[in-house]
């Protein structure tokens, strides 16, 4: 019984504690990366108001501005914008957290270039029912308004438009097709 007791002793006090396990960094979703590094580098991008934002130099805020800026372009109804950082949760039009930098980019644009009117459309794959579809379509745009809403944006300077999946924009008999073609998109009304 010492023995044992004189065992236990020297085991706790000369063994060493296990060390904690590595921390699992988690895996990088290929297709978000991908995303990612089309956007090109982030950097600081200051608007008339003042307001400074960090923008991807290839990325829909930057799109919008020059756009606007550009005095020799016009309001028409087929210049499109993708947004590039809008997430929704799985067939539903909840938005999923990582969205809201990009909301809040497009509400400070907004905010600063006050005559600036936008639509909002909303698009999906052509997997499943079209009637729902063009549902989810709608609902999803009409989810980014009113986040657009909640950030400062007068609603009546926002229209929504579900078209379910009409205007692709990729294959959809692939997945990164049908991935593309689940989008949000906006359009200049009035600048």
């Amino acid at each position: 019984m010492v023995c044992i007791i004189i065992m236990v002793f020297l085991q706790v006090r000369y063994c060493a504690p296990t060390p904690p396990a590595p921390a699992v960094k988690p895996a990088v979703d290929a297709a978000a990366k991908a995303v990612m590094d089309k956007l090109g580098k982030f950097m600081a991008t200051k608007l008339p108001n003042g307001v400074e934002l960090n923008l991807p130099e290839f990325g829909v805020e930057k799109k919008l501005i020059a756009f606007i800026e550009d005095k020799n372009k016009l309001v028409d109804k087929t210049t499109w914008f993708s947004f590039d950082r809008l997430d929704f949760e799985t067939g539903s039009a909840t938005l999923k957290p990582t969205s809201a930098e990009q909301l809040k980019n497009i509400a400070e644009i907004m905010k600063a270039y006050p005559k600036v009117a936008l639509k909002l459309g909303g698009y999906t794959d052509n997997t499943g029912n079209a009637d729902a579809n063009l549902k989810l379509s709608q609902k999803r745009a009409e989810s980014t308004m009113q986040e657009l809403v909640k950030l400062g944006v007068d609603a009546k300077r926002l229209q929504t438009e579900g078209y379910g999946e009409k205007y692709p924009v990729a294959d959809n008999s692939t997945e990164e097709g049908r991935a593309k073609n689940r989008r949000i998109d906006l359009r200049v009304t009035s600048k």
